[in-house]
């Protein structure tokens, strides 16, 4: 399986502005943070989104994964990492009453974790089976507290102005091996991805006859 190739990141939305001192951040642009920031090497790590699991049903519909990262290398116990994605508090909270929705990632990964922007999430909200990722994008009022040793784990993509923090640490689980079902929609996923990426054949074009 070949990992996915680099994104641009037109998705981060931020005003344009030195003085601007916050960003909008939706689905897309928060998991571009997340692949350039924690799964950049792609000789180690293979980063699917929208996966979609074949083996668990939701009201007659294949589960989906916001994101899955695969670790590559056999001395890094060929990590499995679950990503949610929340861009607001609402659709947290409905996570929170439905357990269940969660449990095709839990299944599949060794960590699970929510993706937010920063501040949107409080850390004590986190399901103790789970961590919290923030991510956002430098500006100048941020850049000294991002900087600061208090901080918690940061991770920094200078040459975008990105930046993404493990703010709750996801506890290891150990679980049994993927099935074939889930192999088989991670070769769809990739699949999908080189058919979408593949440039389209030129248009024929009749050539002018010449004697």
């Amino acid at each position: 399986m070949a990992a996915a190739a680099g994104r641009s990141f037109e998705s981060v939305n931020i005003a344009q502005t030195e003085q601007a001192d916050e960003c909008e951040l939706g689905a897309t642009a928060l998991l571009d943070i997340v692949e350039k920031c924690l799964h950049a090497r792609s000789l180690e790590w293979i980063f699917l989104r929208e996966l979609r699991v074949g083996s668990g049903f939701q009201r007659s519909a294949a589960q989906r994964l916001d994101a899955f990262a695969l670790n590559c290398l056999a001395h890094n116990s060929m990590k499995r990492i679950c990503y949610e994605v929340k861009t607001s508090r609402a659709d947290f909270l409905t996570e929170l009453k439905q357990p269940l929705k969660r449990r095709i990632g839990l299944r599949y990964s060794n960590e699970f974790y929510f993706v937010a922007p920063v501040g949107l999430l409080k850390s004590s909200e986190v399901p103790i089976e789970c961590g919290l990722v923030e991510a956002g994008v430098f500006t100048r009022s941020q850049r000294e507290v991002v900087l600061s040793r208090s901080e918690p784990l940061v991770h920094f993509d200078p040459e975008h102005g990105l930046y993404c923090r493990v703010t709750v640490p996801a506890p290891w689980r150990e679980t049994p091996a993927p099935t074939w079902q889930f192999v088989a929609g991670m070769l769809r996923n990739q699949q999908k991805l080189l058919q979408n990426g593949r440039s389209k054949p030129p248009n024929q074009q009749r050539l002018p006859f010449v004697e």
